[in-house]
């Protein structure tokens, strides 16, 4: 009957109670632990997608989604590396490449003496070309400058928030450097060990010369299989073609173990090739570099990384121009500011028309561009 006591000693209403209560209390034990669980999991897909490019800049976030670009590699924050001697300069050197990378741990690096550095020089012309570039501006904050001497220092310091001086002992590189002198050597040598601590640091690195318009995004073609990626001076339409001809003024090394030992190798060949500039030597090992450390260079199409040796002609495809095979500060200078010009008018077009390809560069007058 109801109410009466079972077999066990407990009525069937004390049973059917017991029986609830402990369902309910494993329903609540599943249900809080996954609730203290869910957090993490949202957590961790925030992180890994807040990294993909910068967050204020919502179109080039588009175009990294859209590409193999290398701006697509999710941030991982730098280790501190120790160093051998590692000194205040050092750490002044980690603290400012920790403020200038970009959002992929790649740091822009370019260097200038007094003489690039002067107003109205390739610095400023540098600088001007990432403000009439296509959405461009935005990697402006994330040039590091490597100043070679006190007075490109400072100027620098005026211009820009991260500007490095790299102190060269008995050596003065601030003046207008005839082309294969011993200073000029000494000038293009100095930047390799910097370039080499950098990598060390665990970042990836793409080194700028100064005299260079960027008005395109080139990281659209920086791919992620290489380890090298270089720009090219003759390019003979295969990337993996070891016959291209490299130019290291625009060069992307991945921050890897392979290319810390290459950028050393690459600076203790210069013995082997006295009286010649890193470009040269570069040019001469690179069969040895792939050999060697296993590596794969990719050679940058000078349709898109163009330069005056091999000028890419349309200019819907261009993304840089190097002063490449021109001689001089002012001539340099000269064709740069008209690169500049073309480039102004060339935006002035309506966008069908810039499409029909028949917008070229002017050629009349040039001092280098041909």
């Amino acid at each position: 009957m109801i109410g009466g006591k079972g077999k066990g000693g407990l009525s069937p209403i004390s049973a059917f109670v017991l029986g609830a209560a402990s369902a309910t209390i494993f329903l609540v034990f599943i249900f809080s632990n996954q609730h203290t669980r869910q957090p993490l999991e949202i957590s961790s897909l925030k992180t890994k997608r807040q990294f993909i490019a910068p967050s204020d800049h919502a179109n080039f976030e588009n175009k990294v989604n859209n590409t193999s670009s290398i701006q697509a590699v999710n941030k991982r924050t730098p280790k501190k590396q120790p160093h051998a001697n590692q000194t205040s300069d050092d750490q002044h050197l980690q603290d400012m490449l920790r403020k200038a990378a970009l959002d992929d741990n790649t740091i822009i690096m370019t260097s200038v003496n007094e003489a690039w550095a002067a107003p109205n020089s390739l610095l400023d012309s540098f600088f001007e070309s990432f403000r009439v570039g296509e959405n461009m501006e935005r990697f402006l904050k994330h040039i590091f400058v490597v100043a070679l001497d006190a007075k490109a220092y400072q100027r620098c310091k005026s211009l820009h928030p991260y500007c490095y001086f790299l102190k060269q002992e008995g050596l003065d590189l601030s003046g207008e450097q005839s082309y294969m002198k011993n200073v000029y050597l000494d000038l293009v040598w100095s930047k390799l060990k910097l370039q080499q601590r950098i990598l060390e640091l665990g970042y990836n690195l793409l080194f700028t010369d100064v005299d260079i318009a960027w008005l395109r995004d080139p990281f659209e073609y920086i791919t992620l299989a290489p380890h090298i990626s270089t720009s090219s001076d003759f390019y003979f339409g295969n990337p993996d073609d070891l016959g291209n001809y490299p130019n290291t003024g625009f060069i992307y090394f991945k921050s890897c173990k392979k290319n810390i030992k290459i950028m050393d190798y690459w600076h203790k060949s210069r013995k082997r090739f006295p009286e010649n500039h890193d470009q040269f030597v570069f040019n001469e090992i690179k069969h040895e570099i792939v050999k060697k450390f296993g590596v794969r260079m990719k050679f940058l199409d000078t349709a898109h990384i163009s330069g005056f040796c091999q000028l890419g002609r349309d200019l819907s495809k261009i993304a840089t121009v190097h002063m490449t095979c021109c001689i001089g500060l002012e001539n340099k200078l000269f064709d740069l500011k008209r690169i500049l010009e073309d480039w102004r008018s060339y935006l002035a077009h309506p966008q069908w028309e810039r499409q029909l390809d028949k917008i070229k560069w002017r050629f009349e007058g040039g001092r280098c561009i041909h």
